[in-house]
């Protein structure tokens, strides 16, 4: 009976998991508090040089970079792919004196992850297939370019369940990417 909760526990935590699908990736406090630090001109221009360190256990990082150097050249933001310990995620230290020019240093921390499908049985002949799970945690720190001040924090999260019948990852990964940008940029991205 005790394995049979264990294996019903962990079914209901892995359906609940899966269930969990990309929504808001920002609380609205966390959206007001970057809306209120006009990362955009009224123009929609970018006020910021954006910093991206991706680090995983199990995605390549390439295909997120990629998606993210997409959004930037279409957007006109100077981005620059740079490891976690790089110093633009470090308060107190000003931007680098060619970036300067803009108000704001915004540095993402990206980690995206995958879980792969599983069958899952039991003693008694009961279990399931569950799908795969995409997601990833990042933070966002936002810095005074000039000075190097640390003005906000935001550690987000998301995850949505892929269908293991749609064929490869990078779609699923690259929506999550555009999800995420659109926390934080005010103009729809093209499809």
């Amino acid at each position: 009976m005790r394995i049979r909760m264990l294996a019903i526990s962990a079914v209901v935590a892995m359906v609940l998991q899966g269930c969990a699908g990309t929504g808001a990736v920002m609380s609205p406090a966390q959206r007001q508090g970057l809306q209120s630090l006009q990362l955009f001109s009224a123009e929609a221009s970018p006020r910021f040089t954006f910093y991206l360190a991706c680090t995983s256990d199990s995605v390549n990082c390439v295909t997120i970079e990629n998606a993210f150097n997409e959004w930037a050249n279409d957007r006109h933001v100077t981005m620059r792919a740079v490891d976690p310990n790089d110093a633009s995620f470090s308060a107190g230290q000003p931007s680098r004196p060619a970036d300067q020019g803009a108000p704001y240093r915004l540095a993402v921390h990206y980690v995206p992850w995958m879980s792969s499908g599983m069958t899952v049985t039991s003693l008694d002949k009961q279990g399931g297939s569950y799908p795969p799970v995409v997601g990833y945690s990042a933070t966002i720190q936002v810095f005074d370019s000039a000075t190097g001040k640390l003005l906000q924090t935001l550690p987000v999260r998301a995850q949505q369940t892929a269908d293991s019948n749609k064929g490869p990852a990078n779609p699923y990964l690259r929506a999550e990417v555009r999800d995420f940008l659109a926390n934080l940029d005010p103009v729809p991205a093209h499809p």
